[in-house]
């Protein structure tokens, strides 16, 4: 788990010591300094009004509901009056994201909740408890509804999991109207089955799928990238209590108990075994493509139709973006700060008309497509690695945060590949190891995984693409064939092979550690981690294709000589590439063929045959 040594600064009451306050209250900390400078971090940050200030609202909801005897009445009153002048619906005025799958649960959650518990309040907006009670029953059930019939728009995120399992345990544990916590319950099972289904043990928890959001540090590291380990330890039965507040609100709901003693919450036991299984195979299906909004009675003018969008981030996608933009005038989103730059766009002579959808070229990237759309998630898992591949996923388009291929060798190491968006030095989404200029066609097939990248696509100046392989994190490697597009290399007892097209080279490592801001934005991924050559770049001339192979049964000096014997063969006219082991072939424009069949795996909702 993470090493956040640094932080633990204030000491409990059992001699534990805790980095934030609700770690801290939950280790039975009592000291009113330390209570009252974890606080002040707290509510200073809901008070800004800046990103995620929404989750940490959510955190301090809890606060006031477990441990609410423990703080001082002054600082209590200062929390509930903060939560109260807290904007639950959308607004400009502030520069939060109020619009994606994480942050609605939040807010509607904490909205439900501070009613609940203040039922004579009066809101900031002058509006009694009553209606904001009414205002978040109908997001909850709408939301909650939604996750429910489709699975999550964030899907496979190990990092906004993490927060949106945070806003469920939330609701399963306090809000007392059945309905609503029933649907949380459920959901909330569906989140714990998708993350141990596919999690494996590797000196850590290792839950890195292909997913609809990643950020640099999320993509190629269970160690210092994943959110979701603790909840993980604690779903396993494991006794948890060192955590971020995203994290406790999951260890802590699964501690807790109902007035007849029994869990509030509980996994099954066969759950709880999936990580240790060996040779498993999961297909899973979240989410709904845009095209698909017209057969769900979704592609009409309406608010909540418009606000279903947005939780998939589809709040600039070309084919929503007419309803998007009146939206944003209707309700005076458009003075948000993050939407600033959808201004001059947000006319209604222009989204009435339709002009917007013929000026897609001219706008900002998310007009060219951010939304995260239904991804079908194909994940092989061993004992010690797992492979995952998101099947025919928004291919030749834009990625802005979407990982569509994982490969996991250790809790140290997963590997990933991207077309960059912006140069190295730049950050933002997307970047330059963030989503993608443009998606490649991805599959897998057990320890075999595959994708290309159709490079006339690529904007000028990016034509290439790059893989994350970090050299010295490996025990063994053997690069001495890169030029020709050949990398080996071992970690623990898992080797894996990776090939591309010849010519490829690593970036020096101090050119990488110089420029290379977004992977090392924030201190995420600690200076110097890697230690080495990561950065490995293709600049060949037509398609780029990447096959990986990954094994944990030979030695090193065995695997080695296994794939040099492996045939690949790669067909630029075709845009196809074939590789001996299970005579996989990937065509861009064709099929993924095993055998000389087609696979196609058979892709479920979340829930279906895992007993929900």
């Amino acid at each position: 788990m993470k090493d956040r040594s640094a932080s633990y600064r204030y000491e409990s009451a059992d001699g534990q010591r805790a980095s934030n306050l609700l770690e801290f209250l939950a280790q039975g900390g009592t000291d009113e300094t330390s209570i009252r400078e974890l606080g002040a971090a707290l509510l200073n940050y809901v008070l800004s009004r800046k990103d995620c200030a929404d989750f940490r609202a959510a955190y301090l909801v809890r606060i006031l509901y477990s441990f609410g005897d423990a703080i001082p009445g002054d600082l209590y009153d200062d929390i509930a009056r903060a939560l109260l002048d807290f904007p639950y619906e959308d607004c400009g005025g502030h520069s939060m994201c109020t619009w994606t799958e994480n942050h609605r649960l939040y807010a509607a959650g904490t909205e439900y909740l501070l009613a609940q518990l203040f039922p004579d309040a009066v809101f900031g907006d002058e509006k009694a408890c009553e209606y904001h009670l009414r205002h978040a029953e109908k997001e909850l059930k709408a939301g909650l509804a939604e996750v429910l019939k489709y699975g999550f728009s964030e899907w496979g995120s190990n990092n906004y999991y993490s927060e949106t399992m945070a806003g469920l345990a939330n609701l399963v544990q306090f809000v007392k109207d059945d309905a609503i916590r029933e649907s949380a319950r459920r959901a909330l099972l569906m989140m714990c089955h998708d993350i141990l289904s596919q999690t494996f043990y590797s000196g850590g928890y290792v839950y890195n799928p292909a997913c609809a959001r990643a950020y640099a540090d999320n993509k190629v590291s269970a160690d210092i990238g994943s959110y979701i380990e603790p909840q993980t330890m604690a779903m396993r039965g494991e006794n948890v209590t060192r955590f971020k507040e995203k994290e406790g609100c999951m260890v802590l709901l699964l501690k807790a108990k109902g007035k007849d003693g029994k869990p509030l919450f509980t996994i099954p036991d066969e759950w709880k075994a999936l990580p240790d299984k060996d040779d498993r195979e999961i297909a899973l299906m979240q989410g709904v493509d845009i095209d698909e909004y017209g057969r769900e009675g979704l592609a009409d003018y309406s608010q909540q139709n418009v606000r279903f969008a947005f939780k998939a981030g589809a709040v600039s996608d070309y084919r929503v973006i007419c309803n998007s933009m009146r939206y944003l005038n209707e309700t005076g989103l458009i003075e948000n700060g993050m939407l600033k730059s959808l201004r001059p766009f947000a006319k209604p002579f222009l989204y009435r008309s339709g002009l917007l959808k013929l000026m897609k070229r001219c706008v900002p990237v998310g007009f060219d497509g951010a939304a995260m759309e239904k991804g079908r998630v194909y994940t092989y898992l061993s004992r010690d690695y797992s492979v995952s591949a998101a099947f025919d996923y928004r291919v030749g388009q834009v990625l802005f945060q979407q990982n569509v291929l994982a490969v996991n060798l250790s809790y140290r190491i997963s590997l990933c590949v991207t077309n960059p968006f912006s140069e190295c030095g730049k950050t933002g989404s997307p970047g330059y190891w963030v989503g993608s200029g443009i998606a490649p066609r991805a599959a897998a097939y057990r320890n075999v995984a595959m994708c290309i990248f159709d490079m006339n696509r690529a904007k000028r100046g990016f034509k290439y693409t790059h893989l994350f392989f970090p050299v010295r994190l490996f025990v063994e490697t053997d690069i001495t064939r890169a030029g020709e597009g050949i990398l080996l290399g071992r970690t623990g007892n898992v080797n894996v092979c990776v090939r591309t097209n010849p010519g490829a080279a690593f970036v020096p490592a101090e050119e990488s550690a110089k420029k290379d801001a977004a992977m090392f934005a924030d201190e995420k991924v600690p200076a110097g981690y890697f230690g080495g050559e990561y950065d490995f770049i293709n600049r060949a001339g037509g398609p780029h294709y990447y096959v990986f192979e990954v094994d944990d049964i030979l030695s090193f000096e065995d695997f080695k000589a296994q794939a040099a014997g492996r045939n690949l063969d790669f067909s630029k006219e075709k845009k196809a590439v074939s590789y001996s082991l299970y005579d996989c072939c990937l065509e861009y424009g064709g099929a993924f063929t095993v055998g000389g069949r087609e696979f196609t795996p058979d892709f479920k909702r979340p829930g279906k045959g895992s007993g929900l």
